[in-house]
């Protein structure tokens, strides 16, 4: 066996090869040469051939062909036998092909739709063919909608051969507040970083409101308890209950029952998500709100603006009008029980292109500057050109020490592509009567410029006066170009400045203090992320300008830089976000030396630890180089530990030198929450319940026999279920909005028959033809007309039109009409020749088994004809008339 004769190539393909005579045969006059293949390997040309080597040949060709599931690598394809007639030698020369290298996974998705129910499981199948030439090692990532999690901790590699299917299976948690409707899993297929597949998954995705009474509001309560810097005690006993209590309507309530003595202990509840708050109880619907306890609102730019108390608010509304009803006694301010009255209305209509509203308010509020307005407007927003909106009102406002009439006025343009806004607001009383401020003008502008750049724009000034400073003067403006560098990473610049001086109210004396900023800015951001991972930089160069006039003496003012750097990146994930931040600001004293203050840290969210079986973990470390020889760090770890039953325990330690005893030293604070969840049933059975059915007789009901239509998805809004084996759904949603068939749940061939409130029908659609005749006039040769201006429309028992498209020169052809009866109608006014079908025209009948065709005949209009007697006496004719007794009326 002599050395092979290496040849390279791809599979599908034919390679030449030359091989050398074997040197011992070099002087031999005939050399029989016989090439066998190997495997699946093919020789193009003559198996046998004979080289004459004393005349000079020294090599052969030889083609070979490359077989398509030939493996990558080395492999031997042929062997060519050399011998002598007449002698013993024979030599064998091994060809070896180097095949190239195919990678080819196919990633394949059920076919079937996939659907699932907010808070349970689904199995995600999908299968992986390796039609490449080589062992492939592949792992699955899947990118999950937000909150949804996959049950396998630890992900494994995958080895398939070539030609080899691999049958998968990923279960995946929908969390139980997942919104309903379509939710897209991405699944890709890699190979160290290089993606061999991928593919999206559709999910239906349905809450048990649409299917049952399993899933009411989720009443949560719990009791935490927390150390502060100084050892004491503090206990904190949270209820609430969130989610739907039937149909539509939704419950959102919360009381807490304790108290925090100190920051640390604040903030030790704030990490275990226990919050202080008054009773409070919102009930929302599509057709309004209902708000008891702690609420708040705003009427108007002039009639009251963020008024805030305990009591209710109403708010109802309907397509064409709006309602808005609010009545609350003031928060008592800190060390006083005083609380004021305060309640309002405001109310809206639509009326042609405009909308009209009207708005009264009696709002005050109790404290060492209390505010107080009583104020009666309306206001109208009518369109404008360019797409935009003009909005304008006006008030008589009435405030503690005046009154006066406020105006407002506003254009705004909101697109697709971009946003423009001016508002000019003229209120007096200012923030001591319930608005922004006295005097205010506002211009605001983002425009996306391409699919790339964009750009947006502020500029602000505004004028105030209060009970305690006579002047508040404010403006500043901000521009921001931004441009997609590439997919994920952005660039934007920005350029920034504010003025701010505030006045006192002048003293016994007369005299007056003062004091105000400015700051001015120059930066430049980058934002960029890649599948989970993602980095913010953001980096700015200014100065500060600070101003102080002390009452009866001169300004001083001071000027010093301020630029600051900060960075922060990490990794987020249903397993939970893990970031690092750092920021480094520097300034400069009036000495003219520079002060820097730094940040760094790193903390995580929810962490997912995988050793420890469903619990989730948080943690933060971060140090601080302040200004000078100031430092400060922070150490926290919690825990987020499932027990059984809805139980659950969470524990946080934190460690932070903001927080000091009395003695000074920096204690860990401790903080432990028991809770208890759970999920009781609505107060009512809700939504719409019926049965999809297969319509067979096209009589938009469901009949005996008629069977059901499991798996299909129907759709109220933005709510969706799917029908059981049974054929049967439950919907939730607004009640006055019909439920439709998802058409692409259904067979191919298969459709809706509309929307309705029940039972929801399905039919098979089929072709249907009509046949057009025209039929010839008596005595006269036959009318020569173009038929293919006719149109002809097949109308339902319900009124839904249909229209058909002209096939051929005499066929109409309807290309897909559900089971049912149709009448037809005709419109022939575009062709050259008056027709009319002639009565009676028959039903168009489909049964949806087999294709229909009906012939319909199209008569002439009749043609007068006079006999020249002058008397008007004339003779009609045409092939229905013939011989009929002529006209004397002579008309």
């Amino acid at each position: 066996m002599l050395p092979p004769v290496t040849g390279a190539g791809a599979p599908r393909s034919y390679q030449v090869v030359s091989i050398p005579l074997p040197d011992e045969l070099a002087h031999s006059g005939r050399v029989e040469i016989v090439i066998v293949p190997r495997g699946d390997f093919t020789i193009l040309g003559l198996p046998s051939r004979t080289l004459d080597a004393g005349s000079g040949q020294k090599r052969v060709g030889v083609t070979i062909g490359i077989p398509a599931n030939a493996l990558a690598g080395k492999i031997v394809a042929a062997e060519v036998r050399f011998f002598s007639p007449g002698s013993s030698l024979k030599y064998n020369v091994p060809i070896e092909i180097d095949v190239s290298l195919v990678r080819k996974i196919v990633l394949r998705r059920a076919q079937a739709p996939l659907n699932a129910q907010a808070g349970s499981d689904v199995i995600l199948p999908f299968d992986i063919a390796n039609t490449g030439n080589a062992v492939e090692k592949v792992s699955t990532v899947l990118t999950l909608p937000t909150g949804w999690s996959t049950r396998e901790i630890h992900q494994t590699l995958l080895a398939i051969a070539p030609a080899e299917i691999v049958h998968r299976r990923a279960r995946l948690k929908v969390p139980a507040l997942s919104s309903t409707g379509s939710s897209f899993v991405h699944v890709d297929l890699l190979a160290g970083k290089d993606t061999l597949a991928s593919e999206t998954v559709t999910i239906e995705v349905f809450n048990s409101s649409s299917i049952g009474r399993q899933s009411g509001p989720l009443i949560t309560s719990a009791y935490s308890h927390a150390l502060d810097e100084n050892g004491r005690a503090n206990q904190l006993v949270t209820f609430t209950a969130t989610g739907a209590l039937y149909d539509s309507v939704r419950v959102d309530a919360r009381v807490s029952q304790g108290s925090a003595l100190g920051g640390a202990a604040s903030n030790a509840f704030a990490h275990l998500a226990s919050y202080q708050s008054s009773a409070s109880v919102v009930l929302s619907a599509p057709s309004g709100q209902l708000s008891l306890g702690n609420t708040g609102t705003s009427f108007s730019e002039l009639t009251g603006l963020y008024p805030y108390g305990q009591g209710a608010l109403l708010n109802l509304r309907h397509p064409e009008w709006n309602v808005l009803t609010f009545g609350a006694l003031s928060m008592a301010p800190v060390g006083s029980t005083e609380r004021k009255p305060m309640l309002g209305l405001r109310a809206e209509h639509q009326l042609g292109v405009a909308q009209l509203s009207t708005s009264i308010s009696h709002l005050a509020d109790a404290g060492q500057s209390p505010r107080k307005l009583d104020a009666v407007g309306i206001g109208a927003a009518v369109p404008a050109p360019l797409r935009s909106t003009f909005k304008a009102e006006i008030a008589e406002r009435r405030f503690q020490g005046g009154d006066g009439l406020g105006w407002s006025s506003a254009l705004v343009r909101m697109t697709a592509e971009g946003n423009e806004e001016v508002r000019v607001t003229h209120a007096p009383g200012g923030s001591d009567a319930y608005a922004r401020a006295t005097n205010e003008l506002v211009l605001n502008t983002s425009e996306r410029l391409s699919s790339r750049a964009s750009f947006s724009a502020s500029a602000w000034r505004t004028g105030d006066a209060t009970s305690v400073f006579s002047g508040l003067k404010s403006n500043g403006f901000s521009l921001r170009p931004q441009y997609a560098v590439f997919c994920g990473t952005t660039v934007a610049l920005e350029a920034r400045s504010y003025l701010f001086d505030a006045t006192s109210r002048p003293t016994i004396s007369g005299n007056a203090g003062a004091f105000g900023s400015r700051e001015q800015q120059l930066g430049i951001s980058v934002s960029t992320y890649l599948r989970q991972y993602y980095m913010n930089s953001t980096a700015y160069l200014g100065n500060v300008t600070r101003t102080v006039t002390p009452v009866g003496q001169s300004t001083i003012s001071d000027r010093t830089p301020r630029n600051y750097w900060t960075t922060n990146a990490g990794w987020s994930g249903v397993g939970g976000v893990l970031e690092v931040q750092m920021r480094i600001e520097q300034t400069r004293d009036r000495a003219g030396f520079v002060n820097q203050q730094s940040l760094f840290g790193i903390h995580g969210e929810q962490v997912v630890l995988p050793w420890l079986g469903g619990v989730r973990g948080e943690g933060e470390l971060q140090r601080v180089n302040g200004f000078g020889d100031e430092k400060s760090a922070i150490m926290r770890a919690g825990l987020a530990i499932p027990i059984l039953s809805g139980f659950a325990l969470r524990i946080d330690a934190e460690r932070n030198s903001i927080f000091r005893s009395l003695s000074g030293r920096v204690p860990w604070i401790l903080g432990v929450r028991v809770e208890h969840a759970l999920t009781v049933p609505m107060l009512r059975t809700p939504g719409t319940s019926g049965y999809v059915y297969e319509d067979l007789n096209g009589n938009q009901r469901r009949d005996t026999g008629e069977p059901a239509v499991p798996g299909a998805i129907v759709r109220r809004g933005g709510e969706t279920a799917v029908a059981d084996e049974s054929g049967k759904y439950r919907v939730a949603g607004d009640t006055r909005q019909p439920v439709s068939i998802d058409e692409a749940s259904l067979p191919d061939g298969w459709s809706a028959n509309g929307s309705s409130r029940g039972d929801l029908g399905v039919s098979l659609a089929t072709s249907a033809e009509v046949e057009l005749v025209v039929a010839p006039r008596s005595g006269i040769s036959d009318v020569k007309v173009d038929l293919s201006k006719a149109h002809v429309i097949a109308r339902d028992s319900a009124g839904r039109e249909w229209g058909a498209v002209m096939t051929g020169p005499t066929t109409a052809t309807f290309q897909s009409l559900p089971v049912g009866t149709y009448k037809l109608e005709f419109d022939l006014s575009e062709l050259t020749e008056p027709l009319v079908p002639r009565a009676p025209i028959p039903q168009l009948i489909v049964t949806g088994k087999d294709s229909k065709s009906i012939t319909i005949t199209l008569d002439p209009r009749p043609i007068r004809m006079w006999n020249g007697s002058g008397n008007g006496g004339h003779t009609q004719k045409n092939d229905q008339q013939a011989g009929t007794t002529p006209d004397k009326s002579g008309s």
